[in-house]
């Protein structure tokens, strides 16, 4: 394999590795927040969690993600969420899965209504919060491909200034040698 394909997958796997850590995360605090009493980790308002950890994960994720395009950042919220939501799910049916329960009516509307909560609540906060943490990045964190285009935008404005240098140091000592004046303008 070449170093551009080592590359390539290089970011690949950094990408998947991100979303799915950023998706264990939202899932845990999660399920955490709807089994307050049985939760090892103390979540105190469930509301509070329900909304800042999608959020704040987002950022986080758009955070470190600033080499790639936003297009990316949005993506990995959606795949995020996703993930997240699937977790959220298998937890939630896992008594279900391994036998260990017998399926009600009571059990179906719990479970179902929490995944349904998951992926309204999810999708959007994950989504934007990545976006937001992708405009963050690139405000304190500048990928190094945005440095190059910043560079080359610098050289280029440089170049331009210096030939209008050029041009106006011209047009003065046209004028000084004894050339015409120029018109006045009548606006």
């Amino acid at each position: 394999m070449d170093e551009a394909t080592r590359s390539l997958w290089r970011r690949r796997a950094l990408f998947f590795a991100w979303t799915f850590v950023g998706a264990v995360i939202v899932a845990a605090f999660f399920v955490a927040a709807f089994f307050t009493r049985f939760s090892a980790i103390e979540v105190g308002d469930p509301g509070a969690v329900l909304l800042l950890v999608p959020l704040l994960t987002g950022i986080l994720l758009g955070i470190l993600l600033t080499d790639a395009e936003i297009v990316v950042a949005a993506g990995a919220g959606v795949a995020c969420a996703t993930i997240a939501v699937a977790l959220v799910a298998v937890f939630l049916f896992s008594p279900l899965l391994a036998g260990v329960a017998v399926g009600s009516n009571v059990f179906a509307a719990y479970s179902i209504s929490r995944v349904a909560l998951s992926a309204v609540v999810l999708f959007p906060l994950v989504v934007v919060g990545s976006v937001i943490g992708r405009g963050v990045g690139d405000l304190f964190l500048p990928s190094p491909r945005l440095k190059q285009q910043l560079e080359e935008l610098r050289e280029e404005t440089r170049r331009w200034h210096d030939a209008l240098d050029r041009l106006e140091s011209r047009q003065t000592a046209g004028r000084e040698v004894g050339g015409p004046e120029p018109p006045e303008r009548k606006d």
